[in-house]
């Protein structure tokens, strides 16, 4: 009983997250009003196909009959032809729209989502289930009504000829009903199911193709050959259920139409026989029976097409009500103040990341925060910039709680630079203003890279600032990945400067570089570096040890150095030159 009504509910949510869905794509409704009376008058033309052709077919050859026909067919071929026209550019911008509504919402939906569902997975929610679904959903607006109104008048023209020949093709309606609920549910699954996979797969190949290095580095190509089968497997699969669902369909769509056709001509031929219509009739009557039957269907399959949009859909819908960061009213954010952590803790799911954490970041000091692999130091910066929301405590700058502040206004305090140095593909002057909302001259560029270390860099290449940098910054050397950071963070002169681990991926030479501009480059500035560099230890006002999410010492390096055993571990570890144990 409780699993039928746990299978209700899902049901339930399932539709208004459809519905929701809908109602927040900017659906192009002048096309769709403009294919919806084209397809409205193709309706109105097809109502006289049957009696015009029965005209002729009957034998009347009369000239002005022949006129009307012809007349008639021209009509016929450009309302047809309009109809087409018009309904897929009204698909084609439904579809841009979707894509602009979903992306909007991956870009402001809040990180933790992400923790749970894989990004890359949800690229072909945007690239191809948006596209495939609206393009459904604006014929189905577009048809369903004309349909309706096609067949009322066709039931109607039949019906004056003789109501026991409307009978004759209503008499498999309610097999058509039946039928139509249970196909729209097993589409509503195969294509949800099908989406999915074509998800996964795009996961798969976008995470190895960004790290076909380390494949190619670990010879690893028959192992992810044999991955890849794997996966396309499983989509091949999910395409095959599609395929025989639709095969079941087809011939079961074609056993109803041959009854149909069965009857209507027994019908048909048993009141030709007794007099009650003309051959003319029966004629009309005979191609209205195949126009109404092919209504007839359409209607019927645009339920299982709504259910075949909520499937393909299902994944869209349910990103689209995925919780999205606050925007509204900000608290202001006072200048040059301390960051206190005042009893935080935090999880991942069920892993304990933070727990109980309090300590304080001077302002315009240097902190360092270090620790273990997975003692919490990437966390509490991702807490500080409001990527996630502690589970208890609080993190404030200046005695604001930041979750009295909106993310975006939040952020504007901060300069970021992580291991590896994130760089968009483009040229370099694009990679340089990325995130800086004004517009910035060349100069104030090349200033700022003389400032950097940077500037050198600029003037060896001989395009400059339009020299082309391939995706994350992969034709660039570790240290000038940094070192356009850091320039991109100068110009940017965020008050507050967040550094997670900025010297790890380079050499001792670069690191020291790296490090020394740092210094010098954001001096008086309040800088957070996750670091398990000594160098950078030792140049730090204060440093922060974490050990399991917990606070594990705080102080001066020669405090912790007299007072903190984990601290005087990671220095002897560093020291010694062992291979790091501290991420």
């Amino acid at each position: 009983m409780k699993a039928k009504q746990k299978k209700e509910k899902e049901k339930v949510a399932n539709w208004k997250e459809f519905w929701k869905l809908l109602k927040s794509v900017r659906m192009p409704w002048i096309w769709i009003l403009v294919a919806f009376l084209c397809n409205m008058a193709y309706s109105e033309v097809n109502l006289f196909l049957p009696t015009t052709t029965a005209g002729l077919l009957s034998g009347n050859l009369d000239p002005q009959v022949l006129i009307d026909a012809i007349w008639f067919y021209v009509a016929y071929t450009i309302v047809l032809c309009a109809d087409t026209a018009l309904r897929c550019p009204a698909q084609h911008f439904a579809a841009r729209n979707a894509r602009r509504t979903l992306w909007k919402r991956m870009l402001n939906i809040r990180m933790d989502y992400y923790f749970e569902n894989n990004p890359s997975n949800l690229m072909s929610t945007v690239t191809n289930d948006a596209s495939e679904a609206m393009k459904q959903l604006v014929q189905y607006i577009v048809g369903i009504i004309p349909a309706i109104y096609y067949v009322v008048r066709a039931l109607s023209t039949v019906s004056s000829y003789n109501i026991l020949l409307m009978l004759a093709l209503l008499l498999l309606l309610p097999v058509k009903v039946a039928y139509m609920i249970f196909i729209g549910r097993c589409r509503f699954r195969t294509q949800n199911g099908l989406y999915q996979r074509i998800g996964g797969l795009t996961a798969y190949l976008a995470e190895r193709v960004r790290n076909l290095s380390l494949i190619k580095t670990y010879t690893s190509e028959d192992q992810e050959l044999k991955n890849g089968e794997e996966v396309t497997r499983e989509l091949f699969q999910a395409n095959m259920r599609v395929t025989k669902l639709e095969c079941g369909i087809s011939a079961l769509s074609t056993l109803i139409g041959l009854l149909q056709t069965m009857i209507v001509m027994v019908f048909g031929v048993l009141l030709l026989n007794q007099g009650m219509i003309t051959m003319q009739e029966w004629v009309a009557f005979f191609m209205y029976s195949a126009t109404i039957s092919t209504n007839f269907d359409t209607l019927i399959s645009y339920w299982t097409d709504l259910k075949t949009i909520q499937g393909t859909l299902a994944r869209a819908a349910h990103l689209n009500v995925a919780p999205v960061e606050e925007e509204g009213e900000s608290k202001a954010l006072p200048q040059g103040k301390d960051i206190v952590f005042d009893h935080v803790s935090f999880s991942y799911g069920d892993k304990k990341a933070l727990d109980d954490v309090s300590f304080t970041i001077p302002a315009g000091s240097a902190t360092a925060i270090v620790g273990l692999c997975g003692s919490g130091k990437t966390t509490s910066i991702s807490l500080i910039e409001r990527f996630y929301e502690p589970d208890s405590g609080q993190v404030r700058i200046g005695g604001v709680p930041v979750s009295d502040v909106m993310p975006k206004e939040l952020r504007k305090r901060f300069g970021y630079a992580q291991q590896g140095a994130d760089i968009f593909s483009g040229t370099v002057r694009e990679a340089l203003t990325y995130g800086i909302h004004r517009t910035v001259s060349d100069q104030e560029i090349l200033d700022a890279a003389k400032q950097s270390g940077f500037y050198d860099t600029l003037q060896a290449w001989e395009d400059g600032l339009d020299t082309v940098v391939a995706a994350n910054g992969s034709s660039l050397s570790g240290g000038q990945r940094q070192r356009l950071v850091l320039t991109r963070e100068f110009l940017r002169n965020g008050e507050i400067l967040l550094l997670d681990e900025p010297t790890s991926a380079l050499d001792a030479v670069a690191a020291k570089s790296v490090q020394d501009t740092i210094y010098r480059l954001f001096e008086g500035k309040t800088k957070v570096i996750v670091t398990h560099d000594l160098s950078m230890m030792e140049q730090a006002d204060q440093i922060v040890v974490l050990s399991g999410g917990a606070v594990a010492g705080c102080g001066t390096y020669e405090e912790l150095n007299q007072t903190c055993p984990l601290f005087q571990e990671l220095v002897a570890t560093q020291k010694q030159g062992e291979e790091a144990a501290v991420c």
